[in-house]
């Protein structure tokens, strides 16, 4: 009876898949995707495994890591050409950013995630 389920509850869910202060933290200026974009020290191989740390406690395996780093690529691939270069670099900036924040939204949004927290 006081064993612990590892479903999340349909609250729990619409919940995260829903609320506004959640997305509000992943957006703003001072969270962990804007950091992850502005430091340019470390690769995003490195940086995917963090947010796997950060989330999980655990490293991504190899498919997790990949799929990742593929949608990283690939939405900064989709970006189009601006009138200069600084307007591209800008958007290419705004597009991983935006990548970034999936990916943490991905994760928190796992029966992983809600299990272990």
């Amino acid at each position: 009876e006081c064993e612990r389920s590892a479903d999340a509850s349909l609250s729990q869910s619409l919940h995260l898949l829903n609320a506004k202060d959640i997305q509000d933290r992943l957006a703003t200026d001072t969270g962990r995707a804007a950091r992850l974009v502005n430091e340019s020290t470390r690769s995003d191989d490195d940086k995917v495994r963090e947010l796997y740390r950060l989330a999980y406690g655990r490293d991504p395996q190899a498919a997790e890591l990949k799929l990742a780093l593929d949608y990283l690529a690939k939405k900064t691939a989709g970006v189009p050409e601006g009138k200069d270069a600084k307007e591209t670099e800008t958007a290419k900036v705004k597009a991983r950013r935006e990548a970034y924040e999936d990916t943490i939204w991905a994760l928190l949004n796992t029966k992983e995630f809600l299990f272990n927290h």
